[in-house]
């Protein structure tokens, strides 16, 4: 008896594990390719490779659909996904000003993309099938008066659209603002410019908090600057025609020591699952050797200060550019581009610990550039009761 409710004990606490399947760009000569990651045993693999080209960015728009930017041929392209996370080409790639970023609004009918290279964003249509459809609008934006190095031209380097669909915001590093765009049918139009508060600051990437966390959320922005290595928080205000941007408090820094770093580090951001926490990648990190990651508790909106630094990790290698959490928020990987490797790190989204050391590094791709997850996850998007109440009390 006693050997039987043994062995039953032993089956009811068996760790059942998941094998997860995910993406990774490389550059030209390592293509992008296929992995998979068991969380039990951590065993993190390379599986396949589709591309011969490298892509600087990947955004899946499900789990069957990617879309990619190329900086070595100036184009966005659509791929079908397949269930192992191979990549296969729908439709032609559209010519847009060497992209480094690309993403999706709300409703799937246009892409955009940012141009650090060429000060340039550019909106591409969507087909009923989400094909991409040339030529792509572009538009370029130029400094009113000369700017000193590093920032020596505008330079764009991500876009995001808000929990509402209908605004788009991209930051752009060299001419330290926030650009802000109305969502139109396939495009955007222009709306104004918000300057970051502190110059040099280089605005790089952005995430937004607030919803669905808590009930009455205020929807915020979070703007990683990587040339002043620190993140700044915004709260949106809504009226019926306009959306406006408010600091909260001043700008976190990324490192450990704020002085003394005379290289621009700050790169990704990242916002946990339960929104709780912000996650924020330092491709050099002189005190590790390394790159970092730093953990960040999000405060409440009433609060003097937006965010409050709890950790400063090593990432596993040099220059981690991209991060992504996957939808549990239990593991993080980091792909480190100048080591060649990506590091999977164990994550508890409840208290906002990172683990000190990844549990794998893979190695075996050539300057690894994003990572993304292969598996489903809801992108919050405020429904139209929760617009009006954005649009007439806050």
């Amino acid at each position: 008896m006693f050997r039987r409710y043994t062995l039953l004990l032993l089956l009811a606490t068996k760790v059942i594990a998941t094998t997860h399947t995910l993406i990774i760009s490389g550059d030209a000569s390592g293509g992008a390719v296929s992995a998979t990651f068991n969380d039990v045993n951590h065993a993190f693999k390379i599986t396949g490779s589709t591309l011969t080209n490298g892509a600087d960015w990947i955004t899946l728009a499900s789990t069957s659909r990617a879309y990619l930017t190329f900086r070595n041929t100036a184009t966005v392209a659509a791929y079908d996904v397949s269930r192992s996370g191979g990549l296969f080409l729908v439709g032609e790639p559209v010519s847009v000003p060497v992209p480094v970023y690309v993403g999706l609004n709300h409703n799937s009918s246009f892409l955009f993309t940012a141009s650090y290279p060429t000060g340039a964003i550019a909106t591409v249509p969507l087909s009923p099938h989400g094909i991409p459809i040339a030529p792509a609008v572009t538009t370029t934006f130029t400094a009113t008066a000369p700017l000193a190095s590093p920032q020596d031209q505008a330079r764009p380097h991500s876009g995001l659209i808000d929990v509402t669909g209908k605004y788009l915001i991209f930051p752009d590093d060299g001419l330290d603002s926030l650009h802000v765009y109305k969502v139109d049918a396939t495009s955007a139009t222009f709306l104004y410019d918000q300057p970051s508060p502190v110059r040099p600051s280089g605005p790089r990437h952005a995430v937004l908090s607030g919803f669905p966390v808590v009930p009455n959320w205020i929807p915020r922005l979070h703007v990683v600057n990587e040339e002043d290595n620190s993140v700044e928080t915004w709260i949106m205000h809504y009226t019926l025609k306009n959306m406006s941007l408010a600091l909260q408090g001043s700008a976190v820094s990324t490192l450990l020591v704020k002085g003394g770093m005379d290289v621009s580090t700050a790169a990704e951001l990242l916002i946990s699952p339960n929104g709780r926490y912000l996650l924020a990648s330092n491709r050099d990190a002189s005190l590790f050797a390394t790159g970092s990651i730093a953990v960040f508790r999000i405060n409440a909106p009433t609060a003097k200060t937006a965010l409050t630094r709890i950790s400063i990790t090593s990432s596993g290698g040099a220059n981690p550019r991209s991060m992504s959490l996957d939808p549990t928020g239990k593991w993080l990987a980091v792909v480190n581009g100048n080591s060649n490797s990506t590091a999977m790190f164990a994550f508890d989204q409840e208290t906002g610990v990172l683990a000190a050391k990844p549990v794998a590094n893979m190695t075996g791709i050539n300057t690894p550039q994003t990572v993304v997850w292969l598996e489903d996850r809801h992108i919050p998007t405020a429904t139209e009761t929760e617009i009006l109440r954005l649009e007439h009390f806050l």
